[in-house]
């Protein structure tokens, strides 16, 4: 499947095409798993042989569950992610990291940020107690062996664009979307708000980048 994916970015190295088909599936998973939770309070066993990923031509798409979901009490949530992340994620992520020579850190790393970009459209969708109890979901969790603590893979910092947003996250790590890229003269390296090559540049050219991105987004 990767080999299919990678067949979209013919100029790109395997990391970056590696990292984005993690990022494009996890945007698949998160809102599957959190629509089943908190829409009814099912579990999507994804770790399991009767969870089936549906793309399209690689470019994952949806989720189909073979069998009836089983319920999911509250005293049963933590090891519920536990399983989605140490025996789902983990292996699933050893597989991309040996294909794609992409470091573990860079795709434990999307997890959080895709996490955070879910929660963000959810804002509005939940009420204010099911959002804090819902988004608190990683932040303890520790992986690859207990040698990362996810949260801090991204971490939320003051905007310089404070007009348009008061803050923004910022990875440990870059998702090395950017190298999907072929350079432009002229143009700047295609980046998202954050990413870390983009913090480290001088305040005026993050504001100024900021704003072009967020204009174009609307």
């Amino acid at each position: 499947m990767l080999d299919r994916f990678a067949s979209v970015y013919p100029v790109a190295k395997r990391p970056p095409v590696a990292s984005q088909w993690s990022m494009n599936y996890l945007s698949v998973l998160f809102p599957a798993v959190l629509a089943g939770i908190l829409a009814r309070n099912l579990e999507i066993r994804v770790w399991e042989r009767d969870v089936e990923l549906l793309h399209d031509d690689a470019r994952p798409v949806a989720l189909k569950v073979m069998e009836r979901l089983p319920s999911l009490s509250p005293d049963q949530m933590a090891g519920y992610w536990e399983r989605v992340l140490n025996d789902h994620l983990d292996p699933l992520f050893a597989a991309i990291s040996a294909w794609g020579g992409v470091s573990t850190k860079v795709l434990w790393g999307n997890v959080i940020a895709v996490w955070d970009g879910a929660f963000d459209r959810l804002r509005d969708a939940l009420d204010p107690e099911t959002f804090s109890m819902a988004h608190q979901w990683m932040e303890t969790p520790v992986v690859a062996d207990g040698r990362l603590k996810l949260r801090s893979l991204q971490r939320i910092v003051a905007s310089p664009v404070p007009d348009i947003c008061s803050s923004i996250p910022l990875r440990k790590h870059c998702c090395l979307h950017y190298l999907l890229h072929t350079p432009v003269v002229g143009k700047p390296e295609v980046l998202c708000e954050a990413c870390p090559r983009l913090h480290r540049q001088p305040l005026a050219a993050q504001e100024s980048y900021l704003r072009s991105i967020y204009h174009e987004h609307g």
